[in-house]
């Protein structure tokens, strides 16, 4: 395994790519005053390079999981579009909310996935 590859599968390496990714959106939207780009770069689908990372054996759960997850994401980009363009709330409430309904999904999604698993294996 070369170096470039051991340092992009650690922590770190990801942490980088990662936080270089965020970076980049911003730089985009509020330096280069382009919100079309940054938009199409925040929107890429960091969970699906990620799979990479993921050993083999939960790669069909993992990519189960993404879609959902994906799906719940989608509905909270709606939510906080919505709440931004046609309600009074401030971006940081919006985003509060949206992320609030992703997260609270996200976790009855666990929760029921959990309890549903449990339940098989007895």
């Amino acid at each position: 395994m070369s170096f470039i590859h051991k340092a992009m599968n650690s922590l770190p390496g990801q942490f980088v790519i990662g936080g270089a990714t965020v970076a980049g959106i911003s730089y985009i939207s509020n330096h280069l005053n382009n919100p079309l780009l940054a938009g199409i770069v925040a929107s890429i689908p960091i969970g699906m390079p990620s799979t990479i990372f993921v050993e083999d054996n939960q790669l069909k759960s993992y990519t189960w999981n993404l879609l959902v997850m994906t799906s719940v994401l989608v509905l909270a980009t709606i939510i906080n579009y919505y709440l931004i363009n046609h309600t009074k709330y401030t971006k940081y409430e919006s985003v509060e909310i949206s992320f609030s309904v992703w997260a609270s999904l996200g976790l009855i999604y666990y929760c029921v996935t959990k309890y549903m698993m449990r339940g098989k294996s007895k």
